[in-house]
């Protein structure tokens, strides 16, 4: 399989969320990186593991409402990108975080797609990690 370079745009789940962080960049990029730590700032993560350095081509364990992945870190454009992505359970997904830094702080979108052979409709969605992470880091 050859290393993904951006999410699937032609999977039939794709979300986009956009969040404003009053943080220094350098502040949101640590906290994004230290995949261990998760668990200490996002509610939803219940185990996060990466025993290797935040580098392309390692992989990390993370567990979510009782869903655990193991992802691969497909590219890092340093404290601007990540693209990272796993299959667990016969779903495949690809998750893109973005940087950007503005006046106030940074500005981070998340762009995971998600896809499976028999891949249902979406009743509905639980707040994404970004939303968690800015009432932590606004707190």
């Amino acid at each position: 399989m050859t290393r993904p370079t951006d999410i699937d745009r032609d999977a039939p789940v794709i979300a986009n969320h956009e969040i404003d962080i009053t943080a220094p960049l350098d502040t949101v990029w640590s906290l994004h990186t230290r995949v261990n730590a998760w668990p200490s700032w996002n509610q939803e993560m219940t185990g996060a593991s990466l025993e290797d350095p935040f580098e392309a081509g390692n992989s990390f364990t993370w567990t979510s409402y009782g869903f655990t992945v193991t992802s691969t870190i497909y590219e890092i454009d340093d404290h601007s990108r990540t693209l990272w992505g796993g299959e667990a359970q016969g779903i495949t997904g690809t998750h893109e975080w973005r940087f950007e830094p503005t006046a106030e702080g940074v500005h981070i979108t998340t762009s995971p797609s998600l896809e499976t052979p028999s891949m249902p409709t979406p009743q509905g969605c639980r707040p994404s990690s970004t939303t968690r992470w800015s009432r932590g880091s606004a707190d």
